[in-house]
This record gives C-alpha cells, sequence and structure tokens, in this order.
C-alpha cells in the first residue's frame, strides 16, 4: 500500500481532536461537577471513539471504552456523583486512550496489562451484579466487548466477532414452497453486519422462459457477526435440502463494513466456481487486507514518532503537533475565487504581450499586485489558528502537577481567541509548558506559607494572549513568591557569571536567569533544578523571531512577556542599501524616514533629533563593517519599538517590498541583529533586520555610556 489508508488517517486525527475535547470537558467538570452538558460531551466522545475504534480495526481501543463509557452513561443518568476520584481516573483513561492509538497494533502485553488495570479500576463504579473485566487474552483473542450498538438475534460468542462467507444458491422454485430468499437474507441482517452480492445468469424479462415467479442467480453474502455458524446455519433450516448452501469462517476479528464491500469484489465473476475457488480468492483478498491495514497503522505510528512524538523528558501530557488542519469554507472559497481572477489576469497579460500594448500591461500589473497582495493575506489566514487551543492543554498539566507538589492553584487563561501563525503555535508549545512549571514550582507557595504571608491559599497562575502591532504578546504572571534578586545575584557570583563588584540593576541580574545552567533551586527535583530549560526557552523563542523578558516583584509574583510575530512566512518590509548590501526593514517596526548629513567621524551609535527630541541612531555601515567610503548624505530610518524611537543609518531607500522569509542556516545562527533573508526579484539576497534586537543592542550601548559617564564623574570628585 503505498498510501496510508484515508479513513483510517482520518480515525487517528478525530480521535485525538475528541481526546482533547474530553480533557477540556472533564477539567471543567472539576470546576462545575453539576453541568450535565459537560457530562454529555465526556460520553458522547467516548461513544464516538469506541465506535470508531471497533469500524476501524482498532479492536483494544473499543473493548478498553466500553466498560469507560459505560460508568459515564451511569453519570449521565444520575446514578453516579461526579467525584475527583472518577475525573483523575477518566483522564488517567484518555491518557491510555491515547497511547493505544499511537501504538501499531494497539495489543502489546505492556498496553494490555494497562487496559485491565484500568479496568479494575473503573469496575468500582459499575453495578455491583456486574463482574469486574476479564483480563485481556492473547492478542489473537482479544475481546470486542461491543460491536455496535444494534442487539443481534442470538447469544455472542467469546473472543472478537467472525467473518463469515455464505454462498446462497437457492432453488429456482424456492417461492412455491413458501419461503422468501429476501426474508431469509434480512434474518441474516438480523445477527451482524452483512454485505450481499447478487451474480449469476438474469433471463431478460422480455424472453419467452422467463417466469416471475422463479429465482435467479446466487447470493453470496459476508457476514461480520458475535454469533456462531450455526446461528447462520438455522436461517436456512427450512431451505436446506433444496438450495445450496455453504458457510465457510475466514477471519476472526473486526472489519470495516467497507473493507467487506472490498472483498466482496473479488468474487465478481465466481457465481458458477467452485467453493474451494472462492475460499482461494477470498482468502487472497483477505490477506492484502489485512496487511495494508496493519502497514496503514504502523505508518500512522511512525509519522507520529516522526513529527510529533513526546521525546524522553518530555512533559507527557503534551500531544503530538497535528499535521493536519480544519480551515473554515470561507476561506478556502476565497483561494478557489482568487485562482480564477489569476487565470483571467494570465489571458490578459498574453493579450497585452502579443500586441505589445504596454498600457494594458501596466494595468494587468496593478491588477496582478492587488491580487497578490489579497490572496498573501488569505493564503497566510488558512495558517491562523486560535492560540487558544494550547492553552486548553496546560490546565491539564497544571492540576496533576498541582497535585503532586501540594500546592492548591486556580489557573485562568485568556485571550484564547486571538490568532497564530500554527507553525509559531506547535513551537511554543515546550515554552510555555517550562514557564509555567516554573510559576508552579518557583513561583506558587505551599498554602501554609501563603497563609502566613497573608495571601489565599489558593494560588493564581495566569496565561494570557493578546495582539499588539503584528505580534503577539503572550504573558504568564502568578502572585507568588517572586524572585529573590540578591539569591540570583549570589548565585551568578558563584557561577562566575557575575563579578563580586559589578554594579547592574536588578533587571540585569534577573537576565541572568536565562543563562544556560543557571538554577536557584535548593534541590534537583523531577520538576526543576538541574539548570535546563529557561536558556532553552529563550533560545527557541528568539528563534521564532520573538523576545522574552522578565519581571518580578518580592512576595507579590512575577510575570514573563513573550511577543512573538503573527506568520513565519512573510512580511511587509521596506528595502533599503549600504554600500553594496541589501536589507529590509520590517514595516510594522517603521515609523518614517529622515535625513541626515554627518561630518567628521561617524560613530556607530549617536544621537540627532526628530521633532523636538533626541533619538539614538545606529550606522549599519559602521555595526555590519560595511566597506566603502562613508556617504556625506545619509537616509535614516526610524523604527519603534515599545515607544522607544531608533534611527538606522542606510545611503538608499529602494521601496517597500514584501519579503518571503527564509531561515538562516544552522552556522549562521550565532548571527546578531539578523532575524531571517529573503530573495529579492533580480535573484540577490536581502538579510531582514531584527529590529528589536538591534533597539536592545542601542539600550545597552546608552546604559554603558551612562555608566561610564558616571563612573569618570566618581573619580573627578
Amino acid at each position: 500500500m503505498s498510501e496510508i489508508d484515508p479513513s483510517i488517517t482520518l480515525y487517528v486525527e478525530e480521535t485525538r481532536e475528541l481526546l482533547g475535547e474530553l480533557e477540556r470537558a472533564l477539567l471543567e467538570l472539576e470546576k462545575n461537577p453539576g453541568d450535565m452538558e459537560r457530562v454529555d460531551a465526556c460520553f458522547r466522545a467516548m461513544h464516538t471513539i469506541k465506535g470508531g475504534g471497533a469500524m476501524f480495526g482498532f479492536e483494544e481501543i473499543s473493548r478498553f471504552t466500553h466498560d469507560v463509557e459505560t460508568v459515564l452513561d451511569r453519570v449521565r443518568a444520575g446514578v453516579l456523583p461526579v467525584t475527583s476520584e472518577l475525573l483523575t481516573l477518566t483522564l488517567a483513561a484518555k491518557d491510555h486512550i491515547l497511547a493505544l492509538l499511537e501504538s501499531p497494533e494497539g495489543t502489546a502485553p505492556d498496553l494490555r496489562e494497562a487496559s485491565d488495570a484500568l479496568l479494575a479500576s473503573f469496575a468500582a463504579f459499575l453495578p455491583e451484579e456486574r463482574e469486574a473485566p476479564a483480563v485481556a487474552p492473547p492478542p489473537a483473542q482479544t475481546p470486542l466487548a461491543v460491536l455496535d450498538e444494534e442487539s443481534y438475534a442470538c447469544a455472542a460468542e467469546p473472543g472478537p466477532p467472525s467473518i463469515y462467507w455464505l454462498r446462497f444458491r437457492p432453488t429456482a422454485r424456492i417461492l412455491h414452497t413458501g419461503n422468501d430468499p429476501v426474508r431469509l437474507l434480512a434474518e441474516c441482517d438480523a445477527l451482524g453486519r452483512v454485505r450481499a452480492l447478487r451474480h449469476g445468469p438474469m433471463p431478460d424479462l422480455d424472453a419467452s422462459d422467463f417466469d416471475p415467479e422463479n429465482t435467479y442467480g446466487v447470493f453470496d453474502l459476508l457476514v461480520r457477526t458475535p454469533c456462531s455458524a450455526n446461528s447462520l446455519q438455522d436461517v436456512f433450516i427450512f431451505v436446506d435440502g433444496d438450495s445450496d448452501i455453504r458457510i465457510e469462517r475466514i477471519h476472526q476479528g473486526t472489519l470495516r463494513d467497507s473493507d467487506l464491500s472490498d472483498l466482496l469484489r473479488a468474487l465478481e465473476g465466481l457465481d458458477t466456481a467452485p467453493p474451494e475457488v472462492v475460499l482461494d480468492a477470498l482468502s487472497r483478498a483477505l490477506a492484502a487486507k489485512l496487511a495494508s491495514i496493519t502497514e496503514a497503522k504502523t505508518r500512522v505510528a511512525e509519522k507520529r514518532a516522526r513529527f510529533g512524538g513526546a521525546e524522553e523528558g518530555k512533559q507527557k501530557h503534551a500531544p503530538a503537533a497535528s499535521t493536519t488542519l480544519r480551515v473554515d469554507a470561507a476561506r478556502l472559497d476565497s483561494v478557489v475565487s482568487m485562482a480564477g481572477e489569476l487565470v483571467i489576469l494570465q489571458s490578459r497579460l498574453r493579450q497585452a504581450v502579443q500586441a505589445r500594448d504596454l498600457d494594458a500591461a501596466a494595468a494587468v500589473d496593478e491588477d496582478l499586485e492587488r491580487l497578490t497582495d489579497a490572496m498573501r493575506d488569505v493564503a497566510l489566514g488558512l495558517r491562523m489558528l486560535p492560540i487558544g487551543t494550547v492553552f486548553s492543554q496546560f490546565t491539564r498539566l497544571l492540576r496533576d502537577l498541582s497535585g503532586s507538589l501540594g500546592k492548591e492553584v486556580e489557573f485562568e487563561a485568556l485571550g484564547g481567541d486571538t490568532e497564530l501563525d500554527k507553525t509559531v503555535i506547535d513551537r511554543i508549545k515546550d515554552p510555555l509548558v517550562h514557564l509555567l512549571r516554573n510559576s508552579l514550582d518557583h513561583g506558587i507557595e505551599p498554602p501554609a506559607e501563603r497563609l502566613a504571608a497573608g495571601k489565599p491559599a489558593r494560588g493564581r497562575v495566569t496565561l494570557s494572549a493578546s495582539h499588539s502591532g503584528g505580534n503577539v504578546v503572550i504573558s504568564i504572571s502568578d502572585d507568588g513568591r517572586g524572585i529573590n534578586v540578591a539569591a540570583v545575584r549570589k548565585k551568578a557570583v558563584e557561577r562566575g557569571l557575575l563579578a563580586a563588584d559589578a554594579e547592574i540593576g536588578d533587571k540585569e541580574v534577573m537576565e541572568l536567569i536565562f543563562a544556560p545552567g543557571f538554577s536557584t533551586a535548593e534541590k534537583v527535583s523531577d520538576v526543576s533544578g538541574r539548570g535546563v530549560g529557561m536558556d532553552v526557552v529563550k533560545r527557541n523563542i528568539e528563534a521564532l523571531r520573538g523576545m522574552v523578558e522578565l519581571e518580578s516583584a518580592v512576595g507579590q509574583g512575577s510575570t514573563v512577556t513573550i511577543k512573538l510575530p503573527l506568520t513565519l512566512a512573510i512580511i511587509d518590509g521596506f528595502s533599503v542599501v549600504v554600500g553594496g548590501d541589501s536589507f529590509i526593514v520590517p514595516l510594522v517596526n517603521l515609523r518614517g524616514f529622515q535625513e541626515r548629513f554627518p561630518e567628521g567621524e561617524v560613530r556607530t551609535v549617536e544621537n540627532m533629533e526628530r521633532m523636538g527630541d533626541l533619538i539614538p541612531v545606529v550606522s549599519l555601515r559602521r555595526l555590519f563593517e560595511v566597506p566603502g567610503d562613508q556617504p556625506g548624505y545619509e537616509r535614516v530610518v526610524v523604527t519603534e519599538v515599545e515607544g522607544e524611537m531608533v534611527g538606522f543609518c542606510v545611503d538608499k531607500v529602494v521601496g517597500r517590498q514584501q519579503a518571503v522569509i527564509k531561515s538562516l542556516d544552522d552556522c549562521y545562527r550565532h548571527l546578531k541583529w539578523i532575524s531571517g533573508t529573503t530573495i529579492n526579484g533580480d535573484g540577490s539576497i536581502s538579510l531582514i533586520l531584527d529590529v528589536p534586537q538591534l533597539v536592545r543592542f542601542v539600550r545597552g550601548q546608552e546604559d554603558s555610556r551612562l555608566h561610564a559617564a558616571k563612573a569618570s564623574r566618581t573619580l573627578t570628585q
């Protein structure tokens, strides 16, 4: 099989979504146990997962979820209350179903043992007269508790359902004996899921030898049923002597209805073939079908491990990054409409070229620019997702972690409808996980300590997102103990990161927390203390062209602010030239242009007047050591970051340009002040300036100059 079965792929993706919905509903129930809508949502999710598992061959999922669904049904009926114990157990069941989904076979011994252990715990919530679930036998004998929702007209055999091939060749005069083939087939349908093929010769209705009271042809049936072969044989007990009937079991296990239909196609044209030939054709078709199903599951698992598998040591509740994306149909309609406009423009352009009509070609160029802008916005919008899809995963993280740390915490997520590029969302998950764990472990105090400090016993962690210009701002704040700057300074001195007599402000001291290997934890735990994390957080965020800032007040809490670009694909910018080099200044930071006529020696950072205020300006020629003579006339590109104006001196401003961002190769990641590259229309390359990094550089230069001036005045005195 060259490709993954799309039906199985769809089931895997939908099951992941259902498990996410299940987890969110369970966590909401913890806050409001009487919310019956959430209970219904949990039941529906489990019911759908169970039914799909039976249909698509995930037999262990179907077996395991049956009792879980029964318990949720009892909660829905008001027989059982919603308790913390039941919610914790159901959350564990959700994690186990995800593990079964990711297993190629889903029947590894350790997974079956885990299923049985969880089912034994769920048995306490089942009716007393019901026996505890049997231990799962080996894979070939894995019982399927429920095949379908129908109740079949027979006693179910133990073990998984069977697939029977049934050939029914009725005698031509069967109707004269009071028997009806249609009724017999309907009785078979009451015993299981049936797919039927009627084939064989059929006389023309106008033929002289056609008798409407006769029956013609052969019926080949594939029946998926938990019943025995004897139950099927009993259907034909009154016609067994006159008609030709053959019943053979060809497989034990679950196959989808569509799989049965595929197998039936192998029998077309074999209406006169002996049973041995038919069975051989069925065996070959069945072997190919089972192999394709197994390969599909394996490929799904490999794809999961390759693109989203949790590496050892990562947060266990973080699901894989989905390889699919749900898109609003209206956005797709817009893309199709624009594609039609593009075809029309291409036709107009051809006519203009053939007629050598420059005015018409110019008109096409203007329309093409408008269409390209609109198509870019719509195409980027296809990748935009609400960041709340990530936020909802963290409620579970804080619930479990607070329990293990013995702390009480209330988690609040705000701005979940803020949209962000899917690539950014997938890559921001791990940094957010680490920051939340830090807030809970280092920030929030134990209840007794909080009460002694006059705080409520329950701490508070807030995760929020909002748009700010062309960026998304994500903040994580807590009302914990805050950062002890003195302890950070002491640890930095011990590690040689800071001189004992260094005079730096509290903000600069807190920045040392992002140094590799830095930790103030007194002991190493499974949550923190190894000094691995905050430097990785900063590095990952900066790799997304973002920035991270830390604020804290002792006894009041801490806030980590992350600023990220909306997309990593395309930006609007202005192309500028310095010497023979080309740069792109992102339009989102641009505030205007100005001229300057430098005199004398030009320094890297200087000041100039703008609208009555002095603003720092950076000579990109000096900063990047661009070869060539210093011109006597420069353009100053004025930018703004966080309310701070900074100008960049360039030789020439080319104009506005849409830049398709190309990431820097690993060997160039150490370069400062450059966030990426883009290819220009003439094939040359422009470097995209990282304006926030440049502004921080200017700020550091200004601070150094002020410290130097202060030290000079001190020495003079």
